[in-house]
């Protein structure tokens, strides 16, 4: 398998007679072509969008999410797992920030240990790769979608609306159906399918919850660290956003994936690392502590107003009783409330409000060492495309860095140990 060796940090190797043409101008698909051009090989990158990048620039809430700490493999799911853990031998987290690091991004993690570029913009992730790949000669062609491509006895025929273009290596690196705002549409598995590969099953994956009942409406927009559990390999714990629909937020999106058929009876604890026991002697302290207000602010100042007055009406307890009078048994009440409340999941919001695309190219099509087609010779895949999807924090985005240098330098013709 090619491996990390330091570049970027002079010029590329020199020129090898390898044509590439690299199809998607998303993450993957510039690591792909920069890590060809690396080798030598003169490399064309395709992108049917005016601009690289686009969803690039909206990950991590634009500020870039651009890997994780903990870069197991156990946080990818799909068909393709020895896939991740070659590619992440090959170029993991600390190549990927070093390749960074060389075009300048310097990094900083958060305390979940995800990481950021320190600029906080994502924007300055994707000047640094379009500056290498301008750098390296790399041809960009935007606003130029790729309707066929086609092997023929010596390369490909990669076609446009009205042009041909021939090379020897082809590296599919076009995303998957998620986020059609960004310019997503799936086009990349028809390329596919029309090279004789098969498609697993789309779906979206990380993506917000739609909730049953009527608890939730007057929660819209309160943000607050939650416990999910009882479904799935749970349980989960981070941040959860509430919405008009039911739950987004990190919590529901490293959820959603869990969730099979996009539904199932879940528990959340509004308290998370505590059980009903330490939960219900605060309460009693606090019904010492809070004489004189009425049971809708006996949970104020400990949990956000608005859900405080929702698990007390939940909980059976009327909003005007006075809180010295709530009684032992409705304190019980509200205590398993807080730290189990039912939830029942009604269904998974769609492609347009998903991160990633869950499915894809068979993995077991590819060679994991190579991204290379196990049916095609001379045929490359690597990110969204393949089937295979990671958790919140980074990991999809390491995917893309990862899987797409392998690619890269292996349709390069780049072979360094």
């Amino acid at each position: 398998m090619p491996g990390w060796n330091g570049w970027p940090l002079g010029a590329p190797n020199m020129p090898n007679t390898r044509v590439v043409c690299v199809i998607g101008g998303g993450p993957a698909g510039m690591m792909a072509a920069i890590a060809a051009a690396s080798s030598g090989a003169r490399v064309s990158l395709w992108e049917k969008n005016g601009s690289l990048g686009r969803k690039l620039l909206a990950t991590g809430n634009g500020r870039c999410n651009l890997t994780n700490r903990d870069p197991d493999p156990r946080h990818y799911r799909g068909g393709g797992r020895e896939h991740v853990a070659r590619a992440l031998s090959a170029f993991g987290p600390g190549p990927s920030l070093e390749f960074f690091g060389n075009l300048g991004v310097e990094h900083r993690y958060d305390d979940r240990g995800r990481c950021y570029p320190a600029s906080n913009e994502a924007g300055s992730v994707l000047s640094a790769l379009e500056h290498e790949l301008t750098r390296l000669g790399v041809e960009i062609g935007a606003r130029n979608e790729i309707v066929a491509v086609e092997r023929g006895r010596s390369g490909f025929v990669v076609r446009q609306r009205g042009q041909d273009h021939r090379c020897d290596v082809v590296v599919l690196a076009c995303g998957g159906a998620a986020s059609p705002q960004f310019g997503a549409n799936g086009g990349g598995f028809e390329l596919a399918r029309q090279l004789g590969h098969r498609i697993t099953e789309i779906r979206p994956s990380l993506v917000p919850l739609e909730l049953a009942g009527n608890w939730f409406h007057k929660l819209q927009g309160v943000r607050l660290d939650l416990t999910m559990s009882s479904c799935g390999p749970f349980p989960i714990t981070d941040e959860g956003l509430f919405t008009h629909y039911g739950l987004s937020g990190p919590l529901a999106l490293r959820a959603s994936r869990a969730l099979v058929d996009g539904t199932g009876p879940c528990i959340l604890n509004f308290t998370p690392g505590l059980d009903q026991g330490t939960v219900l002697r605060k309460l009693r302290r606090r019904r010492e502590q809070l004489a004189g207000r009425t049971s809708a602010e006996l949970l104020c100042g400990w949990l956000p107003e608005k859900v405080g007055r929702m698990l007390v009406r939940e909980s059976g307890i009327a909003a005007d009783q006075q809180v010295p009078t709530v009684s032992d048994a409705l304190l019980e009440v509200l205590a398993g409330r807080i730290v189990a409340f039912p939830v029942a999941i009604k269904a998974l919001r769609g492609l347009k409000e998903a991160q990633v695309t869950a499915g894809g190219v068979d993995a077991a099509e590819i060679d994991p060492g190579t991204m290379g087609s196990t049916r095609v010779p001379g045929l490359h895949f690597c990110g969204e495309i393949v089937d295979v999807d990671g958790d919140s924090g980074g990991y999809n985005l390491q995917w893309c860095w990862s899987s797409g240098w392998v690619a890269g330098a292996a349709a390069g013709g780049l072979n360094r140990g």
